[in-house]
């Protein structure tokens, strides 16, 4: 079969390269990018520029008589062998059978060694499934490797190097988790501690959104936040979830359960009532606080509708975004392994919080 029906893998595209690299490197080591250059009438400088061809350069305007020689001499090559690929098997299905016929001498010596039942040439085709179930076994750990880190490869690099996805994702879920344990317990101690006559009203106004789906609560917030130039901004992603009413009413009974003789003695020493609040009633919220810290994080980190919303800009992004974004360009199965990556983080902070967070469930339940 001659090199112009030869096709080559995907995989041969480093082989080839280094190839045509060793062919024009000298006894110094050092590659003649120019002379290459020259034999393929194109610029060349580094290794990247080298060209690499899966099937023949056959065009006389396009490639030169160089690139057609160095092709024949690869796929004539024992290093090229698996790498290989037919394209149009049909066409060579009489030089095949003429193959076969040299080889064992008639249909019937064919049969008899490769265990068929053929009764006319037109039915002995090319073994292309054989051959192609002979390389895959060849190469299946290269090929398992390969598959498997494929996907998650093309995640990374959308992820850390295709934008600021991930650097966005972290300090958003930072300043997400900042503002709810900041926001939430002030309101949460001054409806505790002062106990005013409106303080049913106060919170029953501050638990009144959760009545409604979130994407009504999105059109006003984005007409808000658009009205006061926030848009693409880490202000835009925080002030809408900054208080949370649900959380208000947890650190409400929480900071109510706590002795109200710590209070007392506390400011009997002098303590100021920042000092309270943040030594006594925040000292000993650590495993509600945590709970909330968990919903913060997990809010923020997942939250996919209203970053993109609020933040057009790519520069803006978050990784929910840019996973989204990938899905809808890429396979099934690189979708699968964006899952599996994205579920790694709240996976981690919870095998290493979840002592806290239990706490956090089973402590005020016990009081």
């Amino acid at each position: 079969m001659k090199a112009e029906d030869l096709g080559l893998i995907r995989q041969a595209t480093t082989d080839y390269k280094a190839f045509l690299k060793g062919e024009y490197t000298g006894e110094d080591g050092r590659c003649d990018y120019e002379k290459m250059s020259r034999d393929y009438n194109r610029k060349i400088t580094n290794e990247n520029e080298i060209p690499a061809y899966s099937s023949f350069p056959a065009d006389p305007e396009k490639y030169t008589d160089k690139a057609r020689e160095d092709y024949r001499k690869i796929v004539a090559s024992s290093q090229f062998a698996s790498m290989i690929r037919v394209d149009s098997p049909e066409k060579h299905q009489k030089q095949w059978q003429e193959f076969a016929l040299k080889k064992y001498g008639s249909l019937a010596g064919i049969n008899k060694a490769w265990n068929l039942t053929v009764q006319d040439f037109k039915e002995l085709s090319l073994p292309s499934k054989e051959h192609e179930w002979d390389l895959m076994l060849k190469n299946r750990a290269d090929l398992t490797k390969e598959y498997i880190k494929r996907n998650y490869s093309m995640v990374m690099d959308t992820l850390f190097t295709n934008g600021n996805a991930a650097l966005n994702t972290i300090l958003y879920c930072f300043l997400s988790v900042a503002a709810a344990l900041l926001i939430n317990p002030l309101c949460a101690y001054g409806l505790s501690r002062y106990k005013p006559a409106s303080s049913y009203k106060i919170l029953l106004f501050l638990m009144l959104p959760m009545a409604f789906p979130a994407m009504v609560l999105g059109i006003p917030q984005f007409l808000l936040i658009k009205n006061m130039g926030l848009l693409n901004t880490f202000a835009a992603l925080i002030l809408p979830g900054m208080a949370n009413g649900y959380s208000i009413f947890l650190l409400k009974g929480f900071f109510d359960s706590l002795p109200k003789e710590l209070f007392e003695s506390a400011a009997i020493d002098g303590a100021s009532e920042w000092t309270v609040f943040w030594h006594i009633a925040m000292g000993l919220s650590t495993p509600i606080l945590s709970v909330i810290a968990l919903g913060a994080f997990t809010g923020a980190y997942g939250n996919f509708m209203m970053a993109f919303l609020l933040c057009q800009k790519k520069s803006m992004w978050t990784m929910m975004v840019y996973l989204y974004q990938l899905q809808q360009r890429a396979s099934q199965s690189v979708g699968f392994a964006a899952l599996i990556i994205a579920a790694v983080p709240t996976l981690i902070v919870f095998i290493f919080c979840q002592n806290i967070i239990i706490k956090g469930i089973v402590v005020p339940t016990e009081k």
